[in-house]
């Protein structure tokens, strides 16, 4: 190129390396004579525009760390000639990351967003080219009973974890002497069954039966009775104290012998939720079961199975002792109420209990004996309330009474509901009170009882305990009512039994059986020969007026 431009040939040039001069010194480094200090300064190119950082940026914090490419000092406020870079140990070397982790969310409006997205994009889909049949149909049905059952849930689940928890009483103080003989699960129980119901015999009927007042059973709540005190006296005595019952011993016409009252607790023994407690004495191979002098046994329960507890307060009026005295005075006045001055002999004997009492109340008694099974013969006391005329024969009546205290708190309101709306109002007190309706059907069916008369009886005011009326009265064929409810022959005398065997086992002494008030437990605790003797009640207790 150069020839053909006629320049000649290019010139060459001969550069030379010279090698510094080593100087021994004593201090580190060459001397500072020796160096030009012009000639030995680092070249960086930079602009005006440029800012100075630091000298040696060994945490790569200055503006290059924002770059793209850290080795670009063009893109950085810096240049990276006096930066430091550990590459050789880049590989193995890593920072602890401090920063925090994003905090999910777990609030329900983005699930809910979602699903109102889905519900919408189904529905436009099936409007504008989907299936607008029957399948559609179908499918918004289902969509919304998942809905209600989910919504159903929640409110449930809210319910109860609102709800206060409450503590009840024991029926019972359990002394620290007295020793755990044996404890039965009453979880277990509801899925006994007994082989074959038990045939029974008739050993004895005495007593007397009033007759049933038919013009109770067009009660309405616009055509009212006021429940009035009845005069008439109870008369309900012991096993130990039943003079009828004790021949009966005597003559060993069972292992067991016990009430219609005791033998239905311990057959609904499940169900219970309240705590209730019986005296067994064994002795011979013979069981005879006692309820507690001045314990609580004969009194009926309110509302013991209801979703929203009755306080444990017994001052209180909706209380559950108050309540439990209430319920009771009420299912003797209405029993006595119904019927008329009219009554017939059931049996020989009119006064079993040798009372000579005209107050006595009418009440007819029944004793049987059933065949278990096992070596397991039960001898027990019935009792039947009244006698009516039905079909042209003779029914034999168990009279029982539900009462109510407060609409708001029990959830049903006899006054406007009771005829329009039964089936709600049954459904509410099997939900409320299924102990005790269960234990009522069980003694009707124990007793042979043709019907059963349910009478609801409701406060004339919410806040006076003491005046009730009559506002209606119901009939029901007892294994009917048995079927309503749930309840099965086969499980009652198979829970009898299971709990029966369990006492059989038990050396001969005096034991206390005890329902756990707070748990589905039933206990047998060991007691002393002379416990519950003191201060023993022999004498009827009147009835308030």
């Amino acid at each position: 190129l150069f020839h053909s431009h006629g320049l000649g040939p290019l010139p060459t040039f001969a550069m030379g390396f010279k090698v510094p001069e080593c100087v021994e010194t004593d201090a580190w480094g060459p001397p500072v004579d020796s160096v030009d200090a012009d000639r030995a300064l680092t070249y960086a190119p930079f602009t005006r525009s440029d800012k100075f950082g630091r000298a040696a940026d060994w945490n790569m914090t200055g503006y290059a760390k924002y770059a793209g490419n850290r080795y670009n000092a063009g893109q950085g406020g810096v240049s990276t000639v006096f930066n430091f870079f550990a590459n050789d140990e880049e590989d193995s070397f890593s920072l602890v990351d401090n920063t925090p982790a994003p905090r999910q969310r777990y609030g329900a409006r983005g699930k809910f967003q979602n699903r109102n997205f889905q519900r919408r994009n189904w529905n436009q889909a099936t409007v504008e080219g989907g299936d607008m049949g029957k399948g559609a149909e179908r499918e918004r049905a289902r969509q919304q009973r998942m809905q209600s059952k989910k919504q159903q849930q929640w409110n449930t689940w809210a319910h109860n974890r609102n709800r206060e928890t409450v503590t009840y009483s024991g029926s019972v103080d359990i002394r620290p002497d007295w020793d755990v003989a044996e404890q039965v699960n009453l979880v277990q129980l509801t899925k006994l069954q007994a082989a074959a119901l038990p045939p029974h015999e008739e050993l004895a009927q005495c007593g007397a039966l009033g007759v049933f007042d038919k013009t109770y059973d067009r009660v309405t709540p616009k055509l009212d009775r006021d429940l009035q005190k009845s005069k008439k006296i109870s008369y309900n005595p012991t096993t130990s104290d039943d003079p009828i019952m004790a021949d009966l011993m005597e003559k060993r016409s069972g292992t067991v012998y016990a009430t219609d009252a005791m033998v239905s607790a311990v057959m609904c023994a499940a169900r219970s939720v309240y705590g209730w407690d019986l005296i067994i004495t064994k002795r011979d191979g013979v069981l005879v079961m006692d309820k507690r002098p001045e314990g609580s046994f004969d009194l009926l329960t309110v509302s013991e199975t209801a979703q929203d507890p009755i306080p444990d307060d017994k001052e209180n009026i909706n209380g559950v002792h108050k309540l439990s005295k209430e319920s009771t005075q009420c299912n003797f006045d209405y029993a006595q109420q119904v019927l008329t001055e009219e009554s017939e002999n059931f049996g020989d004997d009119r006064d079993p209990f040798g009372t000579g009492d005209a107050n006595a109340a009418k009440v007819g008694y029944r004793y049987r004996k059933w065949d278990v099974g096992g070596g397991v013969v039960l001898v027990s006391r019935h009792e039947l309330n009244g006698v009516t005329d039905s079909k042209g024969a003779k029914a034999l009546l168990s009279i029982k009474t539900l009462n109510e205290f407060d609409s708001k708190i029990a959830g049903v309101d006899y006054r406007k509901q009771i005829e329009t709306q039964r089936g709600a109002v049954i459904a509410t007190e099997l939900k409320n009170n299924a102990n005790k309706l269960a234990k009522w059907t069980c003694e009707a069916l124990l007793a042979g009882a043709d019907q059963l008369k349910l009478g609801f009886c409701s406060r004339t005011h919410p806040k006076d305990p003491n005046n009730h009326a009559v506002v209606n009265t119901q009939t029901y064929k007892p294994k009917d009512f048995a079927q309503q409810i749930n309840l099965t022959e086969g499980n009652m005398w198979g829970v009898f039994k299971s709990v029966v065997d369990t006492c059989m086992k038990m050396e001969d002494g005096k034991y206390l059986l005890v329902k756990d008030a707070n748990k589905p437990i039933l206990r047998t605790y060991v007691v002393g020969a002379d416990d519950f003797n003191d201060d023993y009640a022999s004498e009827p207790i009147e009835r308030e007026d």
